[in-house]
């Protein structure tokens, strides 16, 4: 009997540690494979957390503590033995990817969640939070994009053949103090966005397009379940 209740003990513990687990669906809408990466905050940016394809229609379930932060992103044509390639890897300056942003268990308990153009883009995107009571504009808000911008030929990353690969920000394209909000443009009073930011936030309003897009982009909740849908 002892033995019995420890055990329960035990269970009831991992009960409640699991009860605290945030899930994401990551869902596929497009019409070819989507090859997604997940990287937590703070991990080495060339080692994504997972990588895995998706295809059309499918969804995948990850699960997280719920005091993680992290980014998710997609990519097309970059499935099997290409996922660590120099286009297919981690978002940077040089290869950008559409980002969802998660922060959970912020400031006051909240969840923290974007879409971030900062890099720059390649997929539309919406982050749906589940179960919300009362949802209203930024809380527990579903922001979306589900059509991006038309890429400028000086800002787009090619492929060997040609194709459209992902679309550069000011900033990646530049890397200059003020479209990257650095140096002495540290500073939301200082660091505006440029005519292309301005361009890409009228397409997708719900999206941050330069560093400093916090008002117009941060969404917050307290939900245990989300939604990332590409497409």
């Amino acid at each position: 009997m002892r033995f019995l209740s420890i055990e329960l003990i035990f269970l009831g513990i991992l009960t409640v540690v699991n009860a605290g687990d945030k899930h994401i669906t990551i869902i596929n809408s497009c019409d070819s494979v989507v090859t997604v990466g997940v990287l937590t905050n703070g991990r080495t940016a060339s080692s994504p957390d997972m990588t895995f394809d998706l295809t059309p229609k499918a969804e995948r379930v990850i699960t997280e503590q719920d005091t993680w932060g992290g980014r998710i992103w997609g990519r097309q044509q970059c499935s099997g033995s290409k996922q660590n390639s120099a286009d297919c890897g981690t978002p940077g300056a040089s290869n950008p990817a559409t980002l969802a942003e998660f922060f959970f268990k912020g400031a006051f308990g909240k969840d923290f969640y974007d879409i971030s153009f900062v890099d720059g883009y390649n997929l539309p995107m919406s982050i749906q939070p589940q179960d919300t009571e009362g949802a209203e504009g930024y809380t527990c808000g579903s922001p979306t994009c589900s059509d991006v911008p038309a890429c400028p030929d000086e800002n787009a990353i090619k492929g060997p053949s040609g194709q459209l690969i992902s679309c550069q920000s000011s900033c990646s394209k530049s890397n200059t103090a003020e479209t990257c909000c650095t140096g002495d443009h540290d500073d939301p009073n200082v660091c505006k966005p440029d005519s292309w930011s301005e361009e890409v936030k009228s397409a997708c309003p719900d999206a941050y397009s330069f560093a400093y897009d916090d008002q117009t982009s941060t969404f917050q909740c307290t939900v245990e379940n989300y939604h990332v849908t590409f497409c």
